[in-house]
């Protein structure tokens, strides 16, 4: 397998003054955005620049810099090289615990160059964060070198190397489910999404809107990509019509909060102007990713979209992680049609894996004091009534985690073994079962479900959806005092409290007979929004609020 980009200047040929990248900054004008002649001669003049300055074969640079076109530039000039960025995860730095956090990955992932704007390469001297002696360019040299007709420009990836299991960049997670963990990313697992993203129908006539894992790839099939560059909670519904209007978008990827902010404004000017057209007409597939949404929301989007859309509908919620994306996806048919059970207590329909993965259900505990997670013994049955870990394989999952993360976090303790066909799968800490069909449903993360001293187990996407639905509100499901108590917090809204918590504890009884518990559960009302992971702020951190539930109700967040 040739380096992946090496299809890039076909397409640089043949689009030559189309626009690959167009970064839109909120409350700014001016489009940041490059063509496909530029990007690729810009990324084979900065791969000559770091090339000689020996950013090559394997070198793990931490890269300090915003999205943007020289951001793409510099990253496309490191896969021609053999260079491997190491991208962090949003990290607090103000704070002493985010710095301690950053101190500990770049302790364990061992760095060995940076490059970086001169104002976050100051800061990474002077907090000192990561080794003092690194090979270091600040990136405004790569910006001058550009420019300058004297320098030499072409450059050529190695053609008489595999490039399949070379590593491509490093991708840490948010650290929202566990430490933060660096995936390594390989040229193989990049040509498998750019194989996932064909098999959909994308092609060179698309133009994509959205921040995705599969953005780095877009140009090697000659889609023009547009993202707004902002947190998913600060986008609003109208900057997402307007920029998909403006732009002819034809496939989107939004987080979860953005979809909804999405939805509600569609729903909002529906209402308004009565019978109001579809407002994303030219949008033919829509994808979000990061957390489930409801079907009514997807119902709402489902029906502005293109007459053009697939016919099992063109609304996608993908299913995936930094270890291996996608997964699988249901499109919007599968999340209307399954949406009583989801409102029912079992959970929900995540859909088919995506080709070339394979999901099996293992099992995660038993009886037996010896339970060895690294055997991949499977759960036999579907249903909810065989729930196990869902666990995956594929050429888009990763195999091993960058330098100490491997030892702490990768192998055994996160990869089960068939010793019988001699495959290794991905655990994802999911759990869910299988349903006659095939498809996928998930439960919950299996480090937020709750044991009770009656022996029950409860899961929170199964008990939270049944009031979500039913009250039109948000709750999650965590761990009360002695860990053995079920606290259900539910976040603020309009509505009085002492209303609330009546129709909270009427549903309760309906919840409890579905899902077969005999124990009481509590309700609270949290203050506020709940807190969310910091990528695509969807998932709730459900151990700060477990805390808040233990102070609130003993005073002591420790039992």
């Amino acid at each position: 397998m040739n380096n992946i980009l090496d299809k890039l200047s076909s397409k640089s040929d043949a689009f030559p003054d189309k626009i690959a990248f167009a970064f839109i900054r909120k409350g700014k004008k001016k489009t940041d955005s490059i063509s496909f002649r530029e990007l690729d001669q810009k990324s084979d003049s900065a791969a000559r620049y770091l090339s000689n300055r020996g950013f090559k074969d394997g070198l793990v640079t931490l890269v300090l810099a915003r999205p943007s076109t020289e951001f793409v530039v510099l990253m496309y000039a490191m896969l021609k090289t053999g260079a491997v960025p190491l991208l962090l995860p949003p990290i607090e730095i103000r704070k002493r615990n985010g710095r301690a956090q950053l101190r500990k990955i770049l302790n364990r992932a061992r760095p060995e160059g940076v490059i970086g704007s001169g104002a976050l390469l100051a800061i990474r001297r002077i907090l000192r964060l990561g080794p003092r002696k690194l090979r270091t360019i600040n990136i405004r040299n790569l910006k001058k070198f550009h420019p300058n007709s004297n320098n030499e420009s072409d450059f050529i990836p190695k053609k008489e190397i595999d490039w399949t299991d070379v590593p491509a960049f490093v991708r840490y997670t948010t650290g929202s489910t566990g430490p933060p963990k660096g995936v390594i990313y390989s040229h193989g697992m990049l040509n498998s999404l750019l194989r996932t993203l064909e098999s959909e129908g994308i092609t060179s006539d698309d133009v994509f809107f959205g921040r995705s894992g599969t953005l780095i790839i877009h140009p090697l099939i000659g889609i023009s990509s547009v993202s707004i560059i902002a947190k998913p909670r600060h986008i609003t519904g109208q900057e997402i019509v307007e920029t998909i209007s403006n732009w002819g978008a034809t496939a989107a990827f939004l987080s979860p909060p953005s979809a909804i902010h999405l939805a509600n404004y569609l729903e909002s000017h529906a209402e308004s102007h009565h019978q109001l057209p579809a407002m994303l007409k030219s949008l033919t597939r829509i994808y979000v990713g990061g957390e489930t949404i409801s079907a009514g929301f997807v119902s709402t989007i489902e029906s502005h979209l293109s007459e053009e859309k697939p016919t099992r509908g063109g609304f996608h919620l993908v299913y995936g992680a930094t270890e291996g994306f996608p997964l699988c996806h249901a499109q919007a048919s599968t999340i209307i049609e399954t949406h009583p059970k989801t409102e029912s207590g079992m959970g929900f329909c995540l859909g088919e894996p995506v080709g070339g993965i394979r999901i099996r259900v293992l099992s995660f505990e038993d009886n037996n004091e010896q339970f060895d997670p690294s055997i991949a013994s499977e759960v036999s049955g579907s249903g909810p009534g065989y729930i196990g870990e869902i666990s995956v394989m594929g050429p888009a999952v990763y195999s091993s985690l960058i330098g100490q993360d491997e030892i702490e976090f990768g192998g055994p303790k996160t990869t089960a073994h068939d010793s019988l066909d001699g495959t290794n799968w991905h655990r994802t800490g999911d759990l869910g079962y299988l349903d006659e069909h095939g498809r996928v449903w998930i439960v919950g993360r299996k480090a937020h479900r709750v044991r009770t001293k009656d022996g029950s187990t409860l899961h929170t996407k199964q008990i939270e959806e049944i009031f979500n639905h039913r009250l039109g509100i948000r709750t999650a499901m965590v761990e009360g005092p002695d860990n053995h108590w079920p606290v259900i917090l539910v976040e603020k809204d309009n509505a009085p409290w002492n209303e609330m918590e009546k129709r909270l504890k009427e549903e309760a009884k309906r919840a409890c007979r579905l899902l077969g518990y005999d124990g009481e559960l509590t309700f609270l009302q949290y203050e506020g929004a709940f807190p969310v992971d910091a990528g695509h702020e969807a998932k709730i951190e459900r151990e700060k609020l477990s805390d808040w539930a233990k102070q609130r109700l003993y005073g002591n967040p420790s039992n």
